[in-house]
């Protein structure tokens, strides 16, 4: 589970800003949070459910896309060749950090024990550091530092280091790739699960979500994979109880065979054609006449946005519902009743239906979701930009906050700030043309 993430000089994060998981010690709604016991005996409280609420383009995003970036380059980095870019994004709108590193330092726990995972980088890796922690003291299991001249980088081993077995003061590597990328693929050195835990990092930045097209695509090919996965079933009954009028759902996946084109459509063109088509989805419908009751199956393009989101949430939710781990989802709402997004967020707080302790982080502008006491304020975080900088802060930060207090209410009265401030509407339609 995560225990806390911090980013700087990340898109609009100029300066260095932490995100956490730590829960409030308190009895209230405690079906939120979990405690987990590290095998040296201490005892951590943490969330299973976090929301960011924010105007648009305050930064909430770029909180999806900083573990995206993570997760993507621990995963992915040993692939990289001399040629391949890091996703180096940093703040732009300041000389200085427009050429200075990026840096993602991440608090995790992975088999009852705590880690540290610390990457600096730009266009290449400066410096990347793993360390295991006991009562807030960390210890290194290794350290890599790149010379800024010669770009020769420099692997130190810790004490906490394990393995006898593997040696890796010399381990050859492009700039660009990751320490932690190789040992994920390197036997008898005990950090595969460390690489395995970032690198499924379920991040769903808002891009991704509203291309329905390639959500259906990726949906089937890297979740459900069959009409008999336990996945398929248990989305097939979600989406049943959720009051859309759907019986049940098909799924059909169709060979390249069965894909005709004309001799003149080049191979580019006709394997793209494939994958955004191979699988087939159709929704069951009741209907009943004077006679008899008949189903009736629809394809999925005719169903509503709310329905094909709500397919793609479903399994995404479920997935890291059945191998625990993170789902940080963007805007995770769009297109969604309240009712239903209360649903997918009440799963993740039953311990029947999240028994790996998941957690979800989503970016949201539904305040509904904080109202009726379904969020503490341990739980509630607000992304706001000022000067073009965004910052992240918590509802724990204010004065005077209690477990009763309506959040919903006060969060559209401003009390928290994050909203919009809208202009004169007048100025829209003034006659000097001048901005």
């Amino acid at each position: 589970m995560i225990i806390d993430f911090k980013i700087k000089n990340f898109r609009s994060y100029k300066d260095e800003t932490e995100f956490s998981f730590e829960a409030l010690d308190m009895d209230f709604r405690s079906e939120n949070t979990t405690a987990i016991e590290l095998e040296n005996g201490e005892t951590i409280r943490l969330l299973k459910t976090a929301a960011v609420f924010g105007a648009n383009a305050s930064g909430k995003s770029n909180l999806i896309w900083a573990l995206y970036s993570l997760s993507h380059m621990v995963a992915g980095s040993l692939k990289y060749d001399v040629n391949t870019p890091i996703p180096y994004t940093p703040y732009v709108l300041n000389s200085k950090t427009r050429n200075q590193p990026t840096e993602f330092t991440i608090n995790f726990i992975v088999d009852r024990k705590q880690y540290r995972y610390a990457i600096k980088f730009d266009k290449v890796i400066h410096q990347e550091t793993l360390s295991t922690m006991k009562c807030n003291k960390a210890e290194n299991i290794f350290n890599v530092e790149v010379n800024e001249e010669t770009l020769q980088r420099h692997v130190s081993i810790g004490t906490s280091w394990e393995s006898t077995l593997l040696d890796i003061s010399n381990a050859q590597l492009l700039p660009n790739q990751l320490l932690l990328s190789m040992l994920g693929t390197r036997q008898a050195n005990g950090l595969q699960n460390v690489y395995s835990f970032l690198a499924t990092l379920q991040a769903q930045p808002v891009g991704d979500a509203i291309d329905l097209k390639f959500n259906s695509f990726d949906v089937a090919e890297r979740i459900l994979k069959s009409s008999d996965s336990k996945l398929f079933q248990r989305l097939r009954r979600l989406i049943h109880i959720a009051d859309m009028g759907i019986e049940d759902i098909t799924m059909q996946k169709h060979s390249d065979t069965e894909f005709k084109f004309p001799d003149s459509v080049s191979d580019d063109v006709r394997q793209t054609f494939i994958k955004q088509n191979k699988w087939e989805f159709g929704m069951v419908h009741k209907v009943v006449n004077d006679e008899e009751a008949l189903n009736v199956t629809l394809p999925m393009q005719f169903e509503s946005t709310g329905t094909k989101n709500f397919f793609g949430i479903g399994a995404r939710v479920l997935d890291i519902l059945e191998t625990g781990g993170l789902l940080a989802y963007d805007e995770i709402n769009i297109a969604i009743h309240p009712a239903l997004f209360k649903l997918i967020v009440s799963l993740f707080n039953n311990n029947k239906s999240n028994p790996h302790n998941a957690q979800l982080l989503f970016t949201t502008h539904d305040a509904s979701i904080a109202g009726d006491g379904m969020l503490c304020a341990d739980q509630i975080w607000f992304a706001e930009k000022e000067d073009g900088v965004s910052q992240l802060y918590s509802a724990q930060d204010f004065d005077d906050i209690s477990i009763n207090i309506p959040f919903d209410k006060w969060y559209k009265s401003g009390r928290f700030g994050a909203l919009p401030k809208f202009g004169n509407i007048d100025y829209i339609f003034g006659d000097n043309g001048t901005l």
